[in-house]
């Protein structure tokens, strides 16, 4: 039978409704699509066909914009935000202001047919320390307000190439799914004094069914009120309200998790297109000292219909207890 559960942080509604689905192993197996070669602009060789590279993890003895690389960042060559773009005046019924910002690529490896599934847990934490280097050095323009770092992997995910990087964007303003997230994470803190998504990570850890995996710095669980199926949350144990926050240690630990969960998704059903993104608190300069950042994840196995994109409810056919089973083997 259907079930509504509400986002303990959000106060979001989804509806759990498994009988509108096959079993998990009947879900549609869209795999990935395999690595184009040939014309790639990440490839090693074709640095000239991408813009000048921000940073780049290179051997001293290497010119920038030249092969040798290992992590690579460039400027998206056509950025959501921009540095002062200009737009026409606003008005009080009609809104409008400047996309400032930044918008970059990082690419993941110099190999085309890799991916962070397959790269070693070593390089998979090497792209993490450009993640937070990158989060880092971006905080410090004052037009950015918040940093939002993705990884669309396949082109039913929203991949434009298959060349394994992120997208990191620097935003002028807090996304309004994050201010929800920072809106229940401040009621909850205020009113039960402890912050949610540290009670959320013990309760799970407790009851142990929506556990899909866990280290000594991060559990890997299958939220509550999952949004999609096998939707996974990567939470550090560490309270931090920032990515930003995480320790050279802790690193490898983040990675050996990621691509455990990675691993998974692409042993259940055949290397999906998957999303990832991170959440964490604004870089404005506030407190948000009840905030705990986190990544979500998910495989690309169902499509948005006109229900949930006209009520921004969604409508997920597995639970997440079913899920986390079986991405364990249960």
């Amino acid at each position: 039978m259907p079930e509504l559960r509400q986002d303990t942080v959000t106060g979001s509604w989804v509806i759990i409704a498994t009988d509108r689905a096959l079993r998990p192993t009947d879900f549609s197996k869209v795999r990935a699509a395999e690595p184009e070669t040939g014309d790639c602009p990440f490839d090693p060789g074709h640095e000239t066909m991408t813009p000048l590279e921000v940073v780049a993890i290179r051997p001293d003895d290497t010119e920038p914009d030249s092969p040798g690389w290992q992590v690579r960042v460039v400027p998206n060559k056509f950025p959501a935000f921009a540095a002062r773009e200009r737009v026409e005046e606003s008005s009080a019924m009609f809104p409008r202001r400047p996309a400032d910002g930044s918008h970059e690529v990082i690419i993941h490896t110099p190999d085309h047919h890799k991916s962070l599934t397959t790269m070693s847990v070593e390089e998979v934490a090497l792209v993490l320390r450009v993640y937070r280097d990158r989060y880092r050095a971006n905080s410090e323009n004052p037009d950015i307000r918040y940093i939002h770092i993705i990884v669309n992997h396949g082109r039913e995910s929203g991949a434009s190439l298959e060349h394994s990087h992120s997208q990191l964007f620097g935003v002028p303003l807090v996304p309004t799914l994050v201010q929800q997230e920072l809106a229940g994470a401040s009621r909850h803190h205020g009113s039960k004094g402890e912050c949610v998504f540290c009670r959320i990570v013990r309760e799970e850890l407790e009851v142990g069914v929506r556990v899909v995996a866990q280290t000594d710095g991060f559990v890997a669980l299958t939220p509550f009120a999952s949004l999609m199926p096998f939707e996974i949350w990567l939470v550090p144990r560490l309270h931090q309200e920032s990515f930003d926050m995480i320790s050279d240690g802790r690193l490898e630990d983040f990675a050996q998790i990621l691509r455990d969960v990675l691993g998974r998704y692409r042993e259940k059903f055949d290397d999906p297109p998957y999303n990832y993104y991170i959440h964490t608190a604004p870089c404005d300069g506030s407190d948000y000292e009840y905030y705990h950042w986190h990544l979500e994840m998910f495989p690309k196995l169902t499509t948005l219909g006109s229900f949930e994109l006209g009520t921004c409810m969604m409508i997920n056919t597995t639970t997440p207890e079913y899920a986390a089973a079986h991405l364990k083997g249960e």
